[in-house]
């Protein structure tokens, strides 16, 4: 099961995606489905993870919500303080710490699933499979042509916990009945209808380095690529080399690279971000994002790294890239979109 979005993980340190959010409140547009926490998992926000899946089938989407051990947390910690002391130059090294890092997550407590089902589709297998390993299965909205079901059994398996982690898995599932009344469904947007209503970028703010930038910077190049990041992202650092190559290599053709902490501002992370593109060799502008971008642009991404170019006056060209690149595939987009402004 291919996970498409990925919004609360394990403090930041489990770092297999996207977006900070709000911990009480998720909304997921692109399954057409939104929730707030029970009062009894408020304490716990921070280990609630949430995630979507893609359509297959006659399943329009699928969100599952599982609940994160503490030892879980405290493992990932560790593993990460281990990878952190990894020399950039060993590959293999990096790649296992990753997996291991990774493969936590099947220690995670599946909590219940949320299942979009099209109606004007025959039943497939998926839904057969999905729905044959749950007790209940309520359902708890209409939106056109897809109905919304609540899948979750009567109890949870605990098998194997120690007795705390038992004790917090059994109180959070507890919260299931209370949850229900508090999911919301609606019509499912896709992220690039989200961001297709940005037709500018504009902001005043400062960088990293303290020094204060505005979107006039984007007069003194034809062409401007904005990726957007979180030092708490993997892939997001992973790709930073290749973005600093293809800044180098550009940046006498006109074309300029900045990039936004997406979670930023914050003294802590700001700190973390510096460390990271330090350590990177990362020399283009980085940028803290100022009120008018954490309301627009990082509002209706839903993960990062998120890409997207700027032409002359600050004009949003093309559609937006979520996820990584290589540096000639991120190549290609600015030749083709030079040519939409030339």
């Amino acid at each position: 099961m291919k996970r498409k979005i990925l919004t609360i993980l394990i403090s930041g340190v489990l770092c297999i995606s996207m977006v900070a959010c709000d911990k009480s409140t998720r909304r997921f547009e692109d399954v057409g489905i939104g929730f707030s926490l029970p009062s009894k998992w408020r304490n716990k926000a921070q280990n609630i993870d949430a995630y979507a899946t893609l359509p297959g089938e006659n399943i329009e989407g699928q969100l599952i919500v599982s609940f994160i051990l503490d030892e879980t947390m405290e493992k990932a910690r560790k593993l990460n303080e281990e990878a952190s002391k990894i020399p950039e130059t060993d590959k293999e090294k990096i790649k296992k710490a990753a997996a291991e890092i990774m493969d936590l997550t099947k220690e995670f407590k599946e909590l219940w699933t949320v299942v979009s089902i099209d109606k004007s589709k025959e039943e497939g297998k998926i839904q057969k499979d999905l729905f044959s390993k749950y007790e209940n299965k309520d359902l708890i909205g209409k939106e056109g042509n897809l109905e919304f079901y609540l899948l979750y059994n009567n109890k949870p398996d605990v098998s194997g916990l120690s007795e705390k982690s038992k004790k917090d898995y059994e109180e959070i599932y507890g919260g299931i009945k209370e949850f229900k009344s508090l999911i919301k469904t609606f019509e499912q947007v896709t992220e690039q209808e989200r961001l297709s209503k940005h037709k500018k970028f504009e902001f005043k703010t400062k960088t990293l380095n303290g020094k204060e930038i505005d979107s006039s910077i984007f007069k003194d190049s034809k062409l401007t690529m904005v990726n957007i990041w979180a030092t708490y992202c993997s892939p997001c650092i992973e790709e930073m080399p290749e973005l600093q190559a293809l800044y180098e290599e550009v940046k006498n053709e006109n074309v300029n690279v900045i990039g936004v902490v997406s979670d930023t501002p914050d003294v802590d992370n700001e700190e973390l971000a510096k460390k990271i593109l330090s350590k990177k060799g990362v020399k283009f502008a980085n940028i803290i994002p100022d009120e008018k971008i954490i309301n627009n642009i990082l509002q209706d991404i839903s993960g990062v790294p998120t890409t997207f170019f700027v032409d002359s006056e600050g004009n949003i060209i093309g559609e937006f890239i979520v996820g990584s690149n290589s540096k000639e595939e991120f190549k290609k987009e600015i030749e083709d979109r030079l040519k939409n402004i030339e």
